[in-house]
């Protein structure tokens, strides 16, 4: 029996119930496809209208094949949400459309199980993608072969040929002379995951090791294994009547620990978020406008309202999204967004920074014993409190001040002061990060 055989002989998909099977035309969908033909499926295509008649074309291949198959086929046409492309982003507003359309399309023809086409390359691409945005264990583990549906825990996805490399799909296609299209868009530099696949991995294999692939797979398999652990010792934890104390737990625990409640919320369980509440008992922290969060001393959340007095929210982060972002936060409503080609005029309440040296996101907080700042034309860093002092800003109103951060915690602009040196515009600078903010007006 072939490797490949073998995969799909083993897959935990049932016999007697009905599949939909996602394929998009690409070379690792349509052999899933031909792989599961003798069984009940449906297969499930989405367009989403992005690569004009490259996307029609791809439509055009899967419902000629589907038609000399003989199987069921249904097909979602993305009609661009403009407000969650502003939110999310063109890739990830795509991709939700995809799983809505898909989770959709499962429910509609009865079917419990979603397959996808994807493979040990994909999983090797992914744990370097997630590497390089600092990922947990549970991220570093890649993909399972059986999971949940996102947001849908009646659906389950399997992943038939996660085993097999790029090379085996290739080969097996050419073999048995299916059909496929190529995605011009894999190719595209802008893309991380390409730049991973098409510049990184060839010099990792060429100048470092060889088996680059086969030893991240490896690590992959005892890193996942090590996180699911650890997230059923916190999962247990959380269950039980009289638990062990919060803090005599390992480090790594407390983080599951918080890491299930957040999900339990509903809540994105950032990084930073974890750590925040991991490290810091009793200090809330700004989830929105409107909802903070806060771990007491015995591990447990607690979601709530701003309350300035007794609970002074310490910081709260934006991940920048294309069109405004808007905070309340301290004592200053703050907008800002993104974009290239001229820049405005700043003036008060408004000023300008270098969008690719601030980053993808920005921590809003207040003035912390330490901190140190670069005003424009100092020449030096130096302290916050003495900036401040300088400036004749008033003891109590020092920690009342908004202060701005990049991801990696560099402060780049202060309320009343000059803005940072490390983020400024320069004759270089494409892209720009638009600020603006105005005190909260009292009630």
């Amino acid at each position: 029996m072939s490797v490949f055989s073998k995969c799909i002989k083993t897959c935990p998909l049932p016999n007697d119930e009905p599949i939909l099977v996602a394929v998009s035309g690409g070379v690792d969908s349509m052999v899933l496809l031909h792989a599961l033909r003798d069984r009940e499926i449906v297969v499930a295509h989405f367009n989403h209208q992005l690569r004009g008649e490259a996307s029609d074309g791809d439509q055009k291949i899967v419902e000629e094949t589907v038609r000399e198959l003989g199987v069921s086929i249904v097909v979602g046409q993305w009609e661009p949400d403009n407000e969650a492309i502003r939110r999310h982003g063109l890739e990830m507003a795509a991709r939700k459309a995809r799983l809505s359309f898909l989770a959709q399309a499962a429910k509609e023809h009865q079917c419990h199980w979603v397959a996808m086409a994807h493979h040990a390359d994909d999983q090797v691409e992914t744990f370097f993608w997630r590497l390089l945005r600092g990922a947990g264990g549970s991220g570093l583990g890649g993909m399972a072969a059986v999971a949940f549906f996102p947001e849908n825990p009646d659906l389950q996805i399997a992943r038939p040929l996660l085993e097999l490399r790029k090379g085996e799909i290739l080969s097996h296609a050419k073999t048995e002379g299916i059909l496929f299209r190529e995605d011009e868009s894999n190719v595209d530099p802008a893309h991380l995951r390409n730049r991973i696949r098409n510049r990184l991995l060839p010099l990792l294999r060429d100048e470092f090791h060889p088996e680059t692939d086969s030893a991240i797979l490896q690590s992959m398999g005892l890193v996942s294994a090590d996180a699911d652990c650890v997230k059923i010792l916190a999962a247990d934890w959380l269950a039980a009547d009289a638990p062990q104390s919060f803090d005599q737990l390992h480090p790594a625990m407390q983080r599951q620990v918080i890491w299930h409640q957040l999900i339990a919320h509903g809540v994105e369980p950032g990084h930073r978020l974890i750590e925040h509440l991991h490290l810091r008992p009793g200090h809330p922290i700004s989830l929105s406008p409107t909802q903070t969060v806060r771990r007491d001393a015995n591990g447990r959340l607690h979601l709530g309202k701003p309350h300035r007095v007794d609970h002074p929210i310490e910081s709260t982060e934006w991940a920048l999204h294309p069109g405004w972002n808007k905070s309340i936060f301290g004592g200053a409503t703050l907008r800002c967004r993104t974009g290239g080609g001229e820049q405005a005029e700043a003036g008060p309440g408004v000023e300008f920074f270098d969008a690719d040296r601030v980053g993808p996101r920005v921590v809003l907080r207040h003035w912390r014993a330490g901190d140190r700042f670069e005003p424009i034309g100092l020449g030096r860093a130096a302290r916050l409190q003495d900036l401040f002092t300088n400036a004749k800003v008033p003891a109590l109103e020092k920690r009342a001040r908004v202060i701005a951060c990049t991801g990696n915690g560099e402060i780049f602009w202060v309320q009343g002061l000059r803005i940072g040196e490390m983020a400024k515009v320069q004759p270089q600078t494409t892209r720009f990060l638009e600020w603006r903010w105005m005190p909260v007006k009292a009630v």
